[in-house]
């Protein structure tokens, strides 16, 4: 890879952030103080590893960010080479000159110049005004690339999303000039939404169907509210880029949602497990006294989801290699690499610490037995499905069975009822909200966190809270 490539990819990313950063403050205001110190420590960080060649990072070294880097934008870099080498050196200065820049856009709203000719809009770094017939397909596009460039989508999330856009397209138009959707069609696509039948493309009596047609039927299964309402998410996020790129001057599917009645709200509820229903599986999962235990995986399974809060797909395609330690500390490593393997989106990628009592149950030693069989994965019973990944053994045995003949099956208790206790039980133990989301891989939330907190939180920090549990 030539030096000019790698100043030139180092440049798009941190142009992009760069971008970002000026956006949220001209919609939101100058950067809390927190935020200013984030960045000063970053800036910190960086001179400091350039003057001592030292990892830019303190919890990661210089070769696995340049992993994750290279991992995202797809960079030709090959560790040992001399373009690798120079790699390491020329992102620290990017991210120096990153903090650097962020902070001295927010110091210039400390003063009004009255007396420069130079409008705020007139300046080189301004957004760029662009043509009022720029189209609904031309903007959607340049979403969707920046998207993907900038790692907020996961493959999942990627195709559902260009799905809800060619829906969008094909109510409105393809060629529709952006800055002529208004209310009125937001509100069109909603009452689209709202008639819009279920697998429309996967049912032979509606594939072939126009929308006019569409929006004739009667009597057939419509979108779930739910769903409508992630095509309105997507519809939302689409506009508020296009807002702050100045493709147009009002997002109008903010706040556009479809509002449950309270008997659906009570349906996709789901509760926590009580102490003593777990004290009652616990005891059933080690001692198998009713015998509703015949395979390995009804035994881990619920284990790894009592002590992670991992989703019920992400701890059943769990690898072999998957578990191994970090930082000293051996950790579940929940990732979309391998075949068939997927997320629900790009917060679901983490590391989480193995809870000690997981360590003194024998998790390692069945490991080391999965590995000595030859066996790629933890549980390799499992069969994969398009639809339910690989938990579907796994939650029917535990949700229909398991649950049932130990008598505390309901609508609201189910293997997700993990998740929710592991999340009431961290909050209650006084684990700093943003910290718990880390650990279950929920999108952490507020500008410090989403834009500068990159590295997140230490393996010993989330250890340190899961053993509260």
């Amino acid at each position: 890879m030539r030096y000019d490539e790698i100043r030139s990819a180092l440049k798009s990313h941190f142009q992009v952030l760069l971008e970002r950063s000026k956006a949220e403050i001209a919609e939101h205001g100058r950067l809390s103080p927190l935020d200013i110190a984030s960045l000063q420590n970053g800036l910190a960080f960086a001179k400091d590893a350039i003057a001592r060649n030292s990892h830019l990072s303190p919890v990661e070294t210089d070769d696995e960010l340049l992993a994750r880097f290279t991992g995202l934008h797809k960079v030709p870099l090959i560790p040992g080479t001399e373009a690798h080498a120079a790699f390491k050196m020329e992102i620290k200065k990017a991210y120096r000159d990153y903090c650097a820049a962020v902070l001295a856009h927010d110091q210039s709203f400390e003063n009004f110049d009255f007396l420069s000719s130079d409008l705020p809009m007139q300046q080189s770094d301004a957004p760029r005004v662009l043509a009022p017939k720029a189209s609904l397909n031309e903007v959607s596009t340049k979403f969707i690339t920046e998207e993907i460039r900038a790692g907020r989508w996961v493959q999942r999330s990627e195709d559902q999303k260009r799905q809800h856009i060619e829906l969008l397209k094909e109510i409105l138009g393809a060629d529709l000039p952006i800055s002529l959707v208004t209310a009125s069609e937001a509100q069109h696509v909603k009452e689209v939404l709202l008639n819009f039948p279920r697998n429309r493309n996967k049912t032979e009596a509606t594939r072939s169907l126009s929308l006019a047609e569409i929006a004739a039927l009667k009597g057939h299964k419509t979108m779930a509210v739910r769903t409508i309402n992630t095509y309105l998410q997507t519809y939302n996020g689409l506009f508020g880029w296009a807002k702050r790129n100045k493709y147009v001057s009002e997002n109008v599917f903010d706040g556009s949602i479809v509002r449950e009645n309270k008997r659906n709200e009570a349906e996709a509820r789901r509760d926590a497990f009580s102490e003593a229903q777990i004290t009652t599986m616990l005891h059933e999962l080690l001692t198998n006294e009713h015998g509703l235990l015949t395979r390995d995986y009804q035994k881990w399974g619920p284990l790894i989801g009592l002590y992670t809060g991992a989703r019920l797909n992400e701890v059943c395609q769990i690898n072999v290699a998957d578990i191994r330690q970090v930082e000293g500390v051996w950790c579940f490593d929940f990732n979309d690499e391998g075949d068939d393997k997927r997320l629900k989106n790009e917060a679901s990628r983490r590391k989480v610490p193995v809870h000690s009592r997981l360590l003194d149950l024998g998790l390692l030693a069945y490991a080391d037995a999965m590995r000595s069989k030859g066996q790629e994965r933890f549980f390799p019973e499992f069969s994969y499905s398009p639809k339910e990944g690989y938990g579907r053994a796994l939650g029917r045995w535990f949700n229909d069975r398991f649950l049932v003949k130990l008598g505390i099956k309901s609508k609201d208790l189910v293997f997700h009822s993990f998740r929710h206790g592991m999340v009431t039980a961290l909050m209650q133990a006084g684990v700093e909200e943003n910290l718990v989301k880390a650990i279950v891989g929920h999108k952490r939330q507020g500008v410090t966190q989403e834009h500068y907190f990159k590295q997140g939180y230490t393996i010993k920090q989330m250890h340190t809270a899961l053993e509260r549990f």
